[in-house]
């Protein structure tokens, strides 16, 4: 009974020196002569004997509980707790068996997809609350394997739904934002358009009025050409009557009025009637052209023909004179066909 005690309680010595020593030498990492400090680690100096660490002092420059030197060995960075940035710290990635989930040589520690499922292990939510455990890592499917270490899934629907939407969502904003772009290109053409189409319009109207108003001239002027014709613009002004110069057609003495010159007789003969004193002086001209005893005789024709028909028209025939200069007194040059018109005339004055 004795032997067999001490044979049990060897043999839970030897039990609790092992687990020690596999803890400390396999987990740790704290058993071996090749441990570098962290100081040559990072400038990449040689390893002599002075300066290895001991199992009982070794460096922990990040804190994740593996020493620099192992984690330099195994290519991981001494001084970042989480080497691969993937969200799991050094230190539980190399607790895992296996270490390399995907078997493409590089142990999870240092590889940022950790089941080549082409989505990055922090994408998958390994610890959600970030609290440094992962045992609320993201299993979308429920099979008890986390995303972040199962390659046959992906984003959860949520997030892709998300994702889908925001996507749209920016589609829309730029399809709307094209729309309104291509909106205010098609009002400033159309406004351009209906600007240039009435610019045209306008010049077309105008063009119109001015052949419209030339044409009436013309005709006016051809249906005037054998008639007396009233050249003073201002010879009546309101209820006024100014004097007037009328123009003859080339050798006539008794053509017709125009229109214009028929609407100053008028007036002329009312304004003789309403005023008892008034009188009105008729003197005819002529040009150069011809003999001179003959165009005073002519002159004298056109004025007395004007007097005619003044009385005629209720003037009172006492007060209306009719008399000739002939080519006396010309008002323009009779060289010239132009001069010549302006100095055949009939000069009209209402004296009050």
């Amino acid at each position: 009974m004795k032997a067999k005690s001490l044979i049990v309680l060897l043999l839970a010595g030897i039990w609790g020196v092992g687990s020690w020593w596999w803890y400390t030498c396999k987990v740790k990492g704290f058993c071996g002569t090749d441990n570098t400090t962290s100081a040559q680690i990072a400038e990449g100096t040689p390893v002599t004997g002075a300066d290895i660490n001991t199992s009982a002092n070794p460096i922990d420059t990040d804190g994740d509980g593996i020493p620099d030197t192992k984690e330099a060995m195994l290519g991981l960075d001494p001084t970042k707790e989480d080497s691969d940035g993937d969200g799991i710290s050094d230190f539980i990635e190399l607790a895992r068996d296996p270490q390399d989930t995907d078997g493409d040589g590089k142990i999870d520690a240092i590889d940022d997809d950790d089941d080549n499922d082409g989505i990055l292990t922090s994408a998958e939510n390994p610890d959600p609350n970030g609290d440094g455990n992962v045992d609320d890592a993201l299993d979308s499917n429920n099979n008890q394997l986390a995303d972040y270490l199962d390659p046959s899934t992906t984003p959860s629907t949520t997030d892709t739904a998300d994702a889908d939407k925001a996507k749209a969502e920016a589609e829309k904003a730029d399809a709307d934002k094209a729309k309104v772009e291509a909106e205010a290109e098609k009002a400033d053409a159309d406004k351009a358009k209906a600007e240039a189409e009435k610019a045209d319009a306008d010049k077309a109207k105008a063009e119109a009025e001015k052949a419209d108003a030339d044409k009436a001239k013309a005709e006016a002027e051809k249906a005037d050409a054998d008639k007396v014709t009233l050249e003073t613009d201002n010879a009546t002004q309101g209820s006024d009557i100014g004097p007037a110069t009328l123009t003859f057609p080339t050798g006539s003495a008794n053509p017709k009025l125009a229109a214009t010159t028929q609407a100053y007789f008028d007036k002329l003969a009312a304004f003789l009637k309403d005023n008892s004193s008034a009188k009105v002086t008729i003197v005819g001209h002529t040009d150069s052209q011809g003999d001179a005893a003959k165009n005073k005789v002519l002159g004298l024709q056109r004025a007395e023909m004007l007097q005619k028909i003044l009385i005629d028209i209720g003037a009172p025939k006492n007060r209306v004179t009719a008399s000739s200069q002939g080519a006396d007194k010309p008002i323009a040059d009779n060289k010239t066909e132009e001069g010549r018109k302006k100095n055949r005339r009939v000069e009209i004055t209402p004296i009050k």
